[in-house]
């Protein structure tokens, strides 16, 4: 089984991170499905920083203009 690509944006990303983190507060997660749910938040996390230093770095250069 394939799992369709759709692209990642900052929100579905924050979302996806939320339920995760919603299942781990909640106890629902199984111990052989911690370390996937882990990893995946890791990398949510680490793309969800560098949108935002994206953003940063297109607002600063906006200011930086005048």
């Amino acid at each position: 089984m394939t799992k369709q690509k759709t692209k990642l944006t900052y929100e579905t990303a924050l979302q996806e991170l939320q339920t995760i983190v919603a299942q781990l507060q909640e106890e629902a997660v199984s111990m052989d499905d911690l370390s996937e749910k882990v990893n995946r938040a890791t990398e949510l996390l680490n793309f969800c920083r560098e949108k935002l230093r994206e953003t940063e770095d297109k607002i600063e250069g906006l200011f930086s203009q005048e």
